[in-house]
């Protein structure tokens, strides 16, 4: 009777989904590289056995994943690349998009009723200037082995030869089809004819985009903010209405910053600082959950999940509030990642009851203004310890959906990163500040959270994910299930997650979570939002005990590890 009352509960309390064990990760030796897609993890793996480092291989796996992987990333967006040397010297390279010269900070405020309503994210004025290839040959020249005409390569071979469709490429492409028949160039690219989308398993060939990498190979990034590829950009895209130039291309130059830094539970943490907002709020939410002893609450408890959700909502208050690019606002950084702060913002939960936050709490170094989920990531990790983590995006699926013509590239749709409209949310339903607002040159905010942590000076995960601001509570959570938890790599990220971003109000769950912490988090006061998958994550663990080197990719997409 016991046991048939056993089953009647468990069929019960955990009904519509069964979380299964998950396989093991890769396992290497020596050196391994992980991505989104298995062609470019090979791309990133063959650089690494012919002498390359980890940033030659990183740069290799982010040029094929522009191929293969069009959809999220490419050249006609952006990236953050984190690079820690086995020295110990740590750096982040900011490659994030800029808003154009001529932009203007009330550009996508509908003037009447008949206006678009997606001019930030569709069409020609949604591009900013695109940093992902002055990013990738900053990185390569200041800390890689190999020249840029040889890394290259392996992203113009699948870009000529091509590569079969794979079932999440053809669903990206049936999501959004309305948006790319809109444009000609687009259109014949990835229609197979006038009403169909390529399908699963049809060779994607890109010709153009093969020329435009091969041009780049030989005469270096020059021919791409300089030479003829910015003017046919700017030639197309003003004769359709939009504002990117030649001097645009010219003016544009990448970042060098120095990442954020923090502790958990003594792990040393790196990740990426503004215009980013994902490093910033990682390590305020981790400080925040720090004291509050995850591990003996359990991983995927209504305990656990309240305490997360709670400390995410206070992170997000405070990215609306502070959060934009640090060449135009001041943003209170070594307040926002303090441990005191931290301390002070956790004395505003209450253990029982969820109680949304009523705007931003105040840091150290903050004083009041009285003037006024398509990404990728990869992580290498080389045999001389080496680690890089770089994310790279062109914003939502397909950027703004233009092709340009004879170029092969797709632009992105970062202007929507910024407040377009002060009374309006962005695409992911994120609100911001003047801090975040339009104005010429200015990178919108992020939420891209490349990491790297540590244990006693040697590399312990490299880490990072796609999904907007799911980002940066997917890398919480990964972080939190291996420290916390003691979860196996997969099994870390294979978990299901919660999501908080304090507007709207809501605590997202992934299908599938258990009904009876469901339950209890509604008892609290949560208001819960159920969906489906909307993060990814990749990673690559050391083993400090036996020296094995994990890599592993989200089960929620497509990707692979690779490793030697």
């Amino acid at each position: 009777m016991r046991r048939i009352l056993f089953a009647f509960l468990a069929t019960t309390i955990f009904s519509g989904a069964v979380f299964a064990a998950s396989p093991r990760p890769e396992c290497a030796h020596r050196a391994m590289v992980v991505s989104a897609e298995t062609n470019a993890t090979q791309v990133g793996l063959s650089v690494l056995k012919r002498g390359g480092n980890a940033v030659d291989a990183a740069v290799a796996t982010a040029l094929a994943l522009g191929v293969t992987e069009g959809y999220s990333s490419g050249i006609g967006g952006g990236c953050f690349v984190l690079v820690r040397m086995a020295s110990g010297e740590a750096v982040a390279i900011d490659g994030r998009e800029t808003a154009p010269l001529r932009a203007i900070r009330e550009m996508f405020i509908p003037r009447d009723s008949l206006a678009p309503l997606d001019l930030s994210t569709v069409g020609v004025l949604a591009p900013g200037v695109p940093g992902e290839l002055a990013a990738l040959d900053l990185a390569l020249k200041k800390y890689g082995r190999l020249p840029l005409a040889e890394v290259i390569k392996g992203a113009i071979a699948l870009a000529d030869t091509g590569f079969p469709i794979s079932k999440f490429y053809w669903e990206r492409l049936e999501f959004n089809r309305d948006k790319l028949a809109k444009f000609p160039a687009t259109k014949s690219l990835f229609f197979a004819n006038d009403t169909s989308v390529l399908k699963w398993g049809d060779r994607l060939v890109q010709k153009d985009l093969a020329a435009t990498l091969r041009a780049i190979g030989t005469a270096g990034i020059d021919t791409f903010y300089s030479g003829p590829i910015p003017q046919k950009i700017a030639d197309f895209v003003t004769a359709q209405g939009g504002i990117l130039t030649v001097e645009d291309f010219i003016s544009y130059r990448p970042r060098v910053r120095t990442p954020v830094a923090g502790t958990y539970h003594g792990y040393e943490i790196l990740s990426m600082p503004p215009p980013s907002s994902g490093g910033v709020h990682l390590v305020e939410i981790l400080n925040i959950l720090e004291e509050v002893g995850l591990g003996y609450l359990g991983a995927g408890s209504a305990e656990t999940c309240h305490a997360m959700a709670e400390a995410m909502a206070l992170a997000f208050a405070d990215r609306a509030a502070f959060l934009g690019d640090p060449d135009f606002v001041s943003v209170p950084v070594e307040g926002l990642v303090s441990k005191d702060y931290a301390d002070s913002l956790r004395h505003r939960i209450q253990r029982w009851r969820h109680t949304k936050p009523e705007g931003h709490g105040i840091p150290v170094g903050w004083f009041p203004d009285t003037t006024q989920r398509h990404t990728t990531h990869l992580c290498v990790l080389d045999e001389d310890g080496n680690a890089v983590s770089l994310t790279a995006t062109i914003n939502t699926g397909f950027g703004s959906g233009v092709v340009v013509p004879g170029t092969g590239i797709l632009l992105n749709n970062e202007m929507d990163d910024f407040v377009t409209n002060p009374n309006g949310a962005n695409y992911f339903g994120l609100i911001g500040s003047a801090a975040n607002e339009i104005a010429p040159a200015k990178r919108p905010l992020s939420s891209m959270a490349p990491t790297i942590v540590s244990r006693n000076g040697k590399p312990f995960l490299i880490v990072g994910a796609a999904g907007g601001p799911r980002i940066i509570t997917a890398v919480v959570q990964t972080i939190s299930n291996l420290i916390d938890h003691s979860m196996q790599l997969q099994a870390a990220l294979d978990f299901p997650r919660i999501h908080q971003q304090w507007q709207p109000d809501k605590l997202y769950l992934e299908d599938g979570f258990p009904i009876d912490a469901t339950i209890e988090l509604q008892r609290r006061g949560h208001t819960i939002a159920y969906g489906g998958f909307w993060s990814a994550v990749t990673a690559i663990q050391v083993d400090s005990v036996s020296g094995l080197i994990f890599g592993a990719t989200d089960s929620r997409m497509d990707g692979s590890a690779a490793g030697y």
